[in-house]
């Protein structure tokens, strides 16, 4: 969540509405166009110390279609789907939806700060540790 629609306070429809329609961008470019790597087990190098061992990166999809746990019907469906995604304009759309996102949350983090009074800490008592 916080990669993508990051830390920001989003409370109205407006923004509601962009996250709708960001999260089935990002699940799409994440099962189907980002690979991924799995651990599979640990080896021992000659000095004695362990390391995690991992297969090859591979995305989501890929490794649903190599478990062989999808029926024909459900593998050409999936491979159609697939097809009509483009790579390129689905980042394009996810970095306008973020940027709309951050637009509107930077308004109210600006009004905000606005009727925040700051303060400045009170030195008297800090207690500093000659080097």
């Amino acid at each position: 969540m916080r990669r993508y629609g990051f830390y920001h306070r989003y409370d109205t429809a407006t923004e509601l509405a962009l996250l709708n329609q960001l999260w089935p961008l990002v699940n799409d470019r994440l099962n189907f166009f980002t690979p991924t790597k799995k651990p599979e087990g640990w080896a021992t190098d000659t000095v004695g110390r362990r390391k995690r061992l991992y297969d090859k990166p591979r995305s989501p999809y890929q490794r649903l279609l190599a478990a062989g746990v999808l029926n024909p019907a459900q593998e050409t469906e999936l491979a159609a789907y697939k097809a009509t995604l483009k790579p390129v304009a689905m980042q394009r759309r996810i970095t306008e939806i973020q940027q709309e996102l951050t637009r509107l949350a930077g308004r109210k983090t600006a009004r905000l700060e606005q009727h925040i009074a700051w303060k400045a800490p009170d030195p008297a008592g800090l207690k500093t540790r000659a080097s």
